[in-house]
């Protein structure tokens, strides 16, 4: 059984004693939910499950304006991912331990997920950072590194 609360910002959906959907099944399940109460679904959907006994809930917003980013703890571990960036826009930021390298979805390469530890960063995020004078690199990060780097 499902209970479904929905409105522009969020929805809500009470699972009893039914199996949770998950990934692009839960998706469709919160743009269904959207599309039946006359509201537009969201492109993009961040959401959140909470279990006890045998009920689910689940809540889910529109998902926020993000852009991937990698997490690496020293400068060789940096080079070795983001030397094979295939371009586009990307930003280098300065952690208290280590780098952080945001990316366009169309940078990211195998060798970013090897040496790095995936995340996300939001616009706002990006915002405060550039402010704080953590930004090192901005623009093409990965080939100012490759220009300083490569022989």
């Amino acid at each position: 059984m499902k209970t479904v609360q929905a409105a522009e910002t969020a929805v809500s959906i009470w699972i009893t004693r039914e199996a949770v959907p998950e990934g692009d099944a839960l998706l469709a399940l919160v743009r269904r939910s959207l599309a039946e109460r006359g509201l537009t679904p969201w492109p993009a959907v961040e959401a959140e499950c909470f279990a006890a006994g045998e009920d689910t809930l689940v809540i889910a917003r529109p998902a926020r304006d993000r852009r991937p980013a990698f997490y690496f703890a020293d400068l060789e571990t940096l080079l070795s991912g983001a030397l094979g960036v295939a371009g586009g826009e990307n930003t280098l930021y300065a952690m208290d331990d280590g780098y952080l390298l945001a990316v366009g979805e169309e940078a990211v390469t195998p060798g970013l997920y090897e040496y790095g530890r995936a995340g996300s960063v939001s616009a706002d995020w990006e915002i405060h950072a550039r402010e704080q004078g953590m930004c090192l690199a901005d623009g093409d990060a990965a080939g100012v590194l490759r220009r300083h780097f490569s022989r």
